[in-house]
């Protein structure tokens, strides 16, 4: 509420002279009659108008004409509205309106023209033309917020009307009713705060645009299936899978900065893709690049750090034991560890070991029938079959333990390999010092706490600087306060449900799981609901902003 003052100063141009003079004394000088309805005066710095034009004078003269007592002044407040218009209500002015008509009293002096039985001033009402009372207002003033029909604000090219009274721009009625219907809206909405009703309307606020779900999430996924290429080797599919995962990026970051963006801002049917009309290299391929590369930086920075230091030992670990095996594996006969230049080599070795295994099986049978002939020499320790037998055993894991590494050295490790090697590197992790675990694991935590965070600012800020700045995400974090919880746990849903999908298609799509490449339509179907799930998580995170935009300081 502001309070209108009765001594604000205004200017009155008599006779080629300039008077200033508090608003409260014009009626005075009205019933004195120096102040005429032809006469120009103004408030402030506003152009001069006529007197008779300013609706709070126009009492003043009606009743100066008709020699009946002058209104009396009454000073009351005036609203202001929640789109910032003036609203008027049963006190608005500190001044009767315009079109009240002076009340004549049965008894003189028993009340003043322009008060009601309550001792109150009448009030203009905005949606009806402050000078042709009986038409609907099609403009109201901005200064003043007075309403006029349409032909009564003075027009200045097509579209501009500007205020008879005051000199302030007008503006449509019907876009002051909208934008106060899109306030009262926005201000319900935040009052609702951000709760479980939200992470409902963000899963289904893809499915509003369809096509951009379908086209997203299918380019999503070819790109993501795209970064497996690095399986074949060369440096023009290192290109390629960089490419990809640029692109990859691309969508996700950039959906997610478009998204809270228009969510923070209050635009909340607005669609998750960005626009492609004008597109920019910089603004939709690199800008998102380098904001996903400072959200992950400021989240998971210092666990990329610690998780080098312990790659390093981990390695230095596992080629210590490698070596080790290599040795033992060479002690065999007719194997040799793999090397790139000693394939043929490896060829040859198999097809000697298999060459042992046939005579040794050979040898085996003669043994046999001698011993059923009574011929068979025992031995004290060790019967020659099962010494046979077992040097078969070994002869044949050797063997196969050689096919299987020339396979590998072509297609690519398969995916017994791949779990044997994962299981060794988690042992060695475990086996990592104890401080160096701990300090991992907590800032593995800080990472998947400020990680939200880190997006949120990504997508309200734009900038880099900003995105990388923790400082400016633990002030997010307070600002949002109880809701930040929310999206934490929101987060972790979505997270499992990734989890989740990847495992089933995981078992059911084994068979296409191939050395090297992966399991490539796992991937490419597990992409499309990846997709699905990163734009729920940007609306997720949007909702949030906009429920928090009056104390994140975001305006509409």
């Amino acid at each position: 509420m502001s309070t209108t003052n009765p001594q604000e100063v205004w200017q009155v141009e008599v006779g080629g002279q300039v008077y200033e003079a508090p608003f409260a004394e014009l009626g005075d000088w009205i019933g004195e009659g120096s102040l005429q309805p032809d006469d120009k005066v103004r408030k402030g710095n506003l152009r001069w108008i006529e007197a008779r034009l300013v609706p709070g004078l126009v009492p003043f003269f009606n009743a100066k004409e008709q020699g009946v007592p002058l209104p009396v002044l009454v000073n009351t407040t005036e609203a202001t509205g929640a789109g910032g218009e003036i609203v008027h209500s049963a006190a608005t002015h500190n001044f009767p309106s315009p079109e009240s008509p002076p009340v004549i009293p049965a008894e003189p002096a028993v009340r003043s023209t322009g008060v009601d039985a309550e001792g109150t001033a009448t009030a203009h009402d905005p949606n009806f033309c402050a000078v042709h009372t009986e038409l609907p207002s099609v403009f109201v003033c901005g200064g003043c917020g007075t309403g006029f029909c349409k032909v009564c604000p003075e027009a200045y090219g097509g579209s501009v009307r500007i205020c008879p009274f005051c000199g302030a721009l007008c503006r449509l009625m019907k876009e002051v009713v909208q934008k106060r219907a899109e306030t009262e809206k926005r201000v319900a909405a935040i009052d609702q705060g951000f709760g479980t009703s939200d992470f409902f309307r963000a899963l289904a606020h893809p499915f509003k645009f369809k096509a951009s779900l379908f086209f997203g999430a299918v380019m999503f996924a070819a790109v993501s299936v795209g970064q497996s290429v690095t399986a074949l080797g060369g440096i023009y599919m290192m290109v390629s899978a960089l490419f990809c995962l640029m692109l990859a990026n691309m969508l996700t970051f950039g959906v997610l900065a478009n998204t809270i963006d228009k969510f923070a801002h209050g635009d909340l049917e607005a669609n998750f893709m960005p626009s492609f009309d004008d597109f920019e290299l910089w603004d939709d391929v690199v800008h998102p690049l380098f904001l996903s590369i400072g959200a992950y930086l400021s989240a998971f920075g210092p666990f990329a750090i610690v998780l080098t230091i312990g790659l390093y030992i981990v390695t230095s670990s596992v080629n210590t034991q490698m070596n080790s095996f290599q040795q033992s594996v060479e002690k065999i006969p007719g194997t040799h560890y793999y090397d790139a230049q000693r394939t043929v080599e490896q060829s040859e070795a198999v097809k000697q070991a298999l060459g042992n295994v046939a005579s040794a099986h050979n040898q085996q049978l003669e043994d046999a029938d001698r011993a059923a002939r009574g011929e068979t020499e025992s031995k004290p320790d060790e019967s020659v079959s099962d010494r046979e037998t077992r040097e078969q055993e070994e002869l044949w894991a050797a063997a196969q333990n050689s096919r299987k590494q020339e396979l590998e050295s072509v297609l690519g490790k398969a995916p017994d390999t791949r779990a044997k090697e994962s299981e060794a590197m988690l042992q060695s992790f475990l086996a990592l010092p104890a401080p160096l675990v701990v300090i991992g694991a907590i800032f593995f935590l800080w990472g998947a706490f400020y990680f939200p965070a880190a997006c949120a600012v990504a997508g309200y800020t734009r900038s880099f600087m900003s995105t990388i700045n923790p400082l400016v995400g633990l002030d997010t974090i307070k600002r949002l306060g109880g809701t930040y919880v929310k999206i934490l746990l929101m987060s972790f849903v979505l997270v499992l449900a990734s989890w989740f999908i990847g495992s089933i298609l995981g078992a059911v799509l084994g068979a296409f799981d191939l050395p090297g490449m992966g399991n490539l339509p796992a991937k490419f179907i597990g992409s499309l609901f990846g997709f699905y799930l990163s734009v729920v998580f940007s609306c997720v995170i949007g909702y949030a902003m906009f429920k928090k935009s009056d104390a994140l300081a975001i305006k509409p």
